[in-house]
C-alpha cells in the first residue's frame, strides 16, 4: 500500500470511528456485508423515490445547484457544477415523463445556476462548489456535462442565454484541445490528465452544432472520437480511461465511453461509433452471464479488480444496453438490462427514516466499496433514474405494439420476478 493510500485509509478509518455509533451506518453496512440488501419493488416506485432523493440534494444544494450527495463520513457534500449539468436532462425528462411541473422549475434553477458561476472564460470548474475564492480551476469533461444541461434548458425554454453559455464553454473547450483530439488538463479531482470518456464531451460538442451549426465544433468531436477509438482494445476494453493512477478504470468510466460513442453515432451516422460501443456493452453482457453480478473494475484482460460492484457503472450499463436493444434488436440487452436494474434497485432503500439514505443510491455494493466508499453521490441517483425511465418508455411501447409478442414476455417476466 502506498504512503498516500494509507494515509487515505487511516482518515476514513478515523472518521468512521467517531460515527461508529450511527446506527443507520451499522445497519447498513452489516446489511451489505451479509449481501442482505433491500428488495426491489416497481420500478416506478424506485424511480419516484430516487428523484425524491434527487430533489433533496438541490435543496442540500441551496436550492440551484445539487448537492454533491451524502456521505456517512462527511454529511451533505456543498453543490457540484459537473453532475448538476447532467442532472437538467433528468429532471426535465422525468416532468415530461410524470407532467410535474414543479421538476422543470427546479431544472431551470439549476440552469440559471450554472450560467451564474461559469468561469469568465466559458470553462466548468471542477470539483464542488465551494464559494467564488474557492479553487475552481477548469475542467474538460465537467463543462462538457454542463453544456448537455444548459443545451436542454434551451430547447426547453428557448431563453438564448443557455445557448450563449454552452457555446462560450464549447470555443473553451475548442482552445484547449490537443492537436490529436484528445484534452489533456489538470484537474482538483482526478489525477490522470487524458481520458478516453471525454467522448462524453466530444458528444456535447456535436448537440452544440445540432442546435447551432458550426464546423469547428463537429471537427473537434470527431478528432476526439478518433483518439478514443484507438484508445479501444480488441476485447473491447478502453485504455487511459481511468481517475486515479493506483486504480483500473470502473464501470463508470468504461461507461462514460459507451454512452458518448453511442450519442455520437445518433448526431452523425458514423456506425463505427457504435460498434464500438457494441463491442464494449457485449463484453459487459458475457460477465454479468457468467457471474451474476457486475464487478466494479476491470483490467486490460476483463479481471474484476476488487470484491465490490459500482452502482453508478450498473445503472448506466442498463441504460446503455436498453438503448442497443432499441438500435440493434437484440433481446438480450433488454433483458440483461432490467436484470442489472433489479440489481441495483435491491440495493435502495425506500422507507429508510434517514433523509440522506432514502431514495439514494450507494457509490458501491457493499457501502465500504473502493468507489465512493460509505456516499450516495448523486450521479448514481441521476443514472438509476436515467435508465429506469428508458425502462419504463421501452416497456410501455412493447405492450402497445402489435408485433414482437415473445419479446413483450420476456420483458413482462423479468419485471414479474423483480416484484415477487
Amino acid at each position: 500500500m502506498s504512503l498516500a493510500r494509507f494515509i487515505r485509509v487511516g482518515k476514513n478509518l478515523a472518521r468512521i470511528g467517531i460515527r461508529k455509533a450511527n446506527p443507520w451506518l451499522v445497519q447498513i453496512s452489516l446489511q451489505d456485508r451479509l449481501g442482505n440488501p433491500a428488495g426491489a419493488k416497481s420500478s416506478r416506485s424506485h424511480l419516484d423515490a430516487t428523484i425524491k432523493w434527487l430533489c433533496r440534494a438541490q435543496d442540500r444544494g441551496g436550492g440551484y445547484g445539487v448537492s454533491a450527495g451524502y456521505s456517512f463520513l462527511d454529511g451533505w457534500y456543498p453543490p457540484y457544477p459537473e453532475t448538476t449539468g447532467y442532472l437538467i436532462p433528468t429532471f426535465y425528462d422525468y416532468a415530461c415523463l410524470t407532467g410535474r411541473e414543479e421538476l422543470r422549475d427546479r431544472a431551470r434553477q439549476m440552469a440559471d445556476w450554472e450560467v451564474e458561476i461559469q468561469l469568465p472564460d466559458g470553462a466548468v470548474q471542477g470539483g464542488h462548489y465551494l464559494g467564488p475564492n474557492s479553487d475552481r480551476r477548469p475542467v474538460v469533461f465537467n463543462t462538457g456535462q454542463v453544456i448537455l444541461g444548459w443545451l436542454r434548458a434551451y430547447t426547453e425554454t428557448a431563453d438564448e442565454k443557455y445557448l450563449d453559455a454552452a457555446r462560450r464553454a464549447g470555443d473553451w473547450l475548442l482552445s484547449a484541445q490537443s492537436p490529436d483530439g484528445a484534452w489533456r488538463l489538470d484537474g482538483p479531482s482526478v489525477q490522470t490528465k487524458v481520458h478516453a470518456y471525454d467522448a462524453r464531451t466530444a458528444w456535447s460538442l456535436l448537440e452544440i452544432d445540432a442546435l447551432a451549426p458550426d464546423w469547428r465544433y463537429v471537427e473537434a468531436a470527431d478528432r476526439n472520437l478518433e483518439w478514443t477509438l484507438a484508445q479501444q482494445q480488441e476485447n473491447g476494453w478502453f485504455r487511459n480511461n481511468n481517475f486515479n493512477h493506483d486504480r483500473q478504470p470502473p464501470t463508470h468510466s468504461i461507461s462514460y465511453v459507451m454512452e458518448g460513442l453511442i450519442e455520437s453515432e445518433r448526431l452523425t451516422g458514423d456506425t463505427r461509433y457504435l460498434n464500438a460501443a457494441i463491442k464494449t456493452a457485449r463484453k459487459l453482457l458475457s460477465i454479468l452471464e457468467t457471474q451474476g453480478f457486475m464487478p466494479g473494475e476491470f483490467d486490460g484482460d476483463w479481471n474484476p479488480v476488487g470484491k465490490y460492484s459500482c452502482l453508478t457503472g450498473n445503472a448506466q450499463i442498463a441504460g446503455v444496453w436498453l438503448q442497443l436493444s432499441q438500435k440493434t434488436g437484440d433481446e438480450d440487452f433488454f433483458y440483461k438490462a432490467i436484470e442489472m436494474n433489479n440489481q441495483v434497485k435491491a440495493t435502495q432503500k425506500l422507507r429508510s427514516l434517514h433523509p440522506g439514505v432514502r431514495g439514494g443510491v450507494k457509490g458501491s455494493f457493499p457501502l465500504h466499496g473502493r468507489y465512493q466508499p460509505y456516499c450516495y453521490p448523486n450521479w448514481a441517483a441521476k443514472f438509476l433514474a436515467d435508465s429506469l425511465m428508458l425502462e419504463e418508455c421501452l416497456l410501455n411501447n412493447l405492450r402497445s405494439a402489435e408485433e414482437g409478442f415473445e419479446y413483450r414476455l420476456l420483458a413482462e417476466s423479468a419485471m414479474l420476478q423483480a416484484n415477487t
